[in-house]
């Protein structure tokens, strides 16, 4: 039982389970295929009343339990072959949850999008003439602020690299972040594929691989919490006459937060407990072993605490984070402005958009597109602004920071790419999810 649970260990096995055989992929090794040749031979002399085969299918070894066609039930479920891997189903079943699961998207979003078309085509005429008469003075400061918002990200991102001793210059992780957005908010699974892209790409920079991961969770970390600073000072500012006792009170709370992270970061052991009970947690969900991948926690900490971000690190960073956001909240209330909307006010605006960014972590559609749109409407026309202004404010902003970003994103990549052609050959093909496996 151990040999198949370190094998496991080393070869991160996937399961497909049919009514009477279990299909186990191995990911190929040194000495892979040999061990699981002898573990077979072995489970076939304990386990006669059973068939065991081993196999190649593009390069990766199968074994194959198979029972005979009366006794189903003989399949070994409790063996550790089977926990080391996905939880198995059956073909039929998994097809069917996913067809229900397509199913059930699509009619929230043809519901989502049939009710927005019908709330807004008596102003979607004024919302058209709005836009093609813009404001000059706003229009110019809405695309400044989205724009150095994006650079305000990459510099988060290049500074928890520096953090742990890898310095890259501003522009290529300027190049980097608006290439890495477009894959997210325009691909399927963007999101997948934009984190695949932007750790293959640091780690081309010469960043270790716990290196690239401690930048990513720290940005998306410190991203997340000065995006709840925001919505809580929407919340205080929303009324006539802001609390200022729940405004001290709510900092303080970030600051304790901030300060018990930045103790957690400085106890190993701490961080080792939280991550082995977080994965046992996942194991048990998937039906693995409890074992399974707890080595390689303990590695991965190991390297993680040799990275030692200074205070100052820490701070930037955070200034960093909330800029990104604070910048791209301007580039909302000045598109408002550009196309002759009288506000939102600051509380407004701050509520709209928590509410839009809230709205765009359901994963509908690449963007959140229709999904932010009409989240960011309906609060702005809920706190008193016309419904035909708000669309037209709110589209244009949408304008600049999902398609004009995209596109500038998209020229980026294929520049990059041209790059990395001249130096180092053919240029690649255009991300997919397969090339991410």
């Amino acid at each position: 039982m151990c040999r198949w649970k370190q094998l496991g260990e080393r070869a991160t096995p996937t399961a497909r389970r049919t009514d009477r055989e279990l299909e186990v992929r191995f990911q190929p090794g040194p000495g892979v295929p040999e061990e699981l040749a002898a573990l077979a031979a072995a489970e076939a002399q304990c386990r006669a009343f059973v068939a065991w085969a081993i196999s190649l299918d593009g390069g990766q070894p199968v074994p194959r339990v198979t029972a005979s066609e009366d006794r189903p039930e003989d399949i070994p479920t409790e063996h550790p072959l089977a926990h080391l891997a996905e939880p198995a189903v059956t073909a039929g079943a998994h097809r069917v949850r996913n067809n229900w699961v397509r199913l059930i998207v699509g009619i929230v979003m043809v519901g989502v999008f049939g009710y927005e078309v019908q709330w807004l085509a008596p102003h979607i005429a004024q919302a058209g003439h709005a836009l093609g008469h813009p404001i000059w003075g706003w229009l110019a400061l809405a695309c400044w602020s989205e724009m150095s918002s994006m650079v305000f990200f990459a510099r988060l991102q290049r500074g928890m690299l520096r953090a742990g001793g890898v310095t890259v210059r501003l522009n290529r992780a300027v190049a980097l972040t608006f290439a890495a957005n477009a894959m997210s908010v325009s691909l399927p699974a963007g999101s997948v594929i934009s984190s695949g892209y932007t750790f293959r790409r640091m780690r081309s920079w010469g960043a270790s691989a716990p290196l690239v991961t401690f930048g990513l969770v720290t940005s998306a970390a410190m991203s997340t919490l000065a995006l709840g600073l925001i919505a809580i000072l929407g919340a205080t500012f929303a009324g006539e006459h802001p609390n200022s006792v729940i405004l001290i009170v709510e900092l303080a709370g970030a600051t304790v937060l901030a300060l018990l992270l930045r103790r957690l970061s400085h106890r190993p052991d701490l961080m080792l407990r939280v991550g082995q009970i977080s994965l046992g947690w996942a194991n048990r969900l998937r039906r693995r072993s409890l074992e399974t991948g707890q080595e390689r926690v303990r590695e991965l900490l190991e390297e993680l605490v040799l990275i030692k971000p200074r205070r100052r690190d820490w701070l930037r960073g955070f200034a960093f984070a909330a800029l990104n956001w604070i910048l791209d909240l301007v580039c909302l209330i000045a598109s408002c402005r550009a196309v002759g909307l009288h506000g939102p006010s600051l509380g407004l605006a701050l509520i709209a958009y928590a509410a839009g960014m809230a709205a765009s972590s359901v994963p509908l559609l690449p963007g959140g597109l229709g999904v932010v749109d009409g989240a960011l409407i309906l609060a702005l026309t809920r706190g008193g602004l016309a419904v035909g202004p708000s669309t037209a404010g709110v589209l244009l902003y949408r304008l600049i920071s999902f398609a004009l970003v995209a596109l500038i994103g998209w020229g980026t990549w294929l520049l990059i790419h041209r790059a990395d052609a001249r130096t180092r050959g053919p240029a690649e093909s255009p991300p997919t999810t397969d090339a991410l496996q």
